[in-house]
């Protein structure tokens, strides 16, 4: 009996590709992301990294560190995040300084508790302060310090970072060097202030883009309330 030798090594071969195509599709499943990366509701948000200035000193912070990925709604332990992109010569930021710092100390359980306190999952506060291409916005890591801290010495939005400017305490919460505007362009914001509060999971639950008639304490109320968290 003749053997087609040739036949039997296409025969081969076209197996062996086969199941090479099949382990890959395979692989692809398992380690594909199925949620797009981005800053709509429900997208995975991008990367958000710096140093970051905590009142005392510049450490380097990575958002990922604050990321549960097992993470459901069910666990309402687990901390959330709240993203404010803003610049230190915005008026708008100036301006909402006080608000943003109450909603920090309230949401984040900051100081002594109390029956009014707040009941759901912490929201941590992360401010990435960039510096606009707008004349008159040259920011500095100085002026980040002073804005956050309140003190005197530097300029924010024309007018002291001090007393004299921004109303409100110090902030009790990080602010990320992005004068650079690498995280402001990761994330595509056209301006500041911007807001996105973060799923522990990384998943974007609200922006201020999409709600624009909603203030940051209503939005994280109503995405809170929800989700059945408090």
């Amino acid at each position: 009996m003749k053997h087609n030798i040739e036949a039997d090594v296409r025969t081969d071969t076209a197996i062996k590709i086969a199941a090479l195509f099949f382990v890959s599709i395979m692989f692809l499943a398992f380690t594909t992301d199925p949620i797009a990366s981005g800053t709509k509701v429900g997208e995975r948000a991008p990367p958000l990294e710096g140093m970051a200035y905590n009142g005392s000193g510049w450490t380097s912070f990575d958002m990922s560190d604050y990321i549960t990925n097992n993470w459901t709604s069910e666990d309402a332990s687990a901390e959330w995040l709240l993203i404010e992109f803003m610049d230190t010569d915005c008026p708008f930021c100036v301006n909402s300084a006080e608000e943003m710092g109450q909603n920090a100390n309230y949401f984040m359980k900051v100081g002594p508790q109390s029956e009014n306190s707040w009941r759901g999952p912490v929201v941590n506060f992360i401010a990435s302060a960039t510096e606009l291409d707008i004349q008159g916005h040259e920011s500095s890591r100085d002026e980040i310090k002073a804005f956050r801290d309140r003190t005197s010495g530097e300029e924010c939005a024309g007018t002291s970072c001090g007393d004299q400017g921004r109303m409100g305490p110090a902030h009790n919460f990080i602010y990320i060097d992005d004068l650079d505007q690498d995280n402001m362009q990761s994330w595509k914001v056209p301006g500041t202030p911007a807001y996105f509060l973060i799923q522990p999971d990384g998943i974007v639950a609200w922006t201020s883009a999409d709600s624009q008639q909603e203030k940051v304490a209503d939005g994280i109320f109503r995405i809170m309330n929800e989700q059945g968290l408090v």
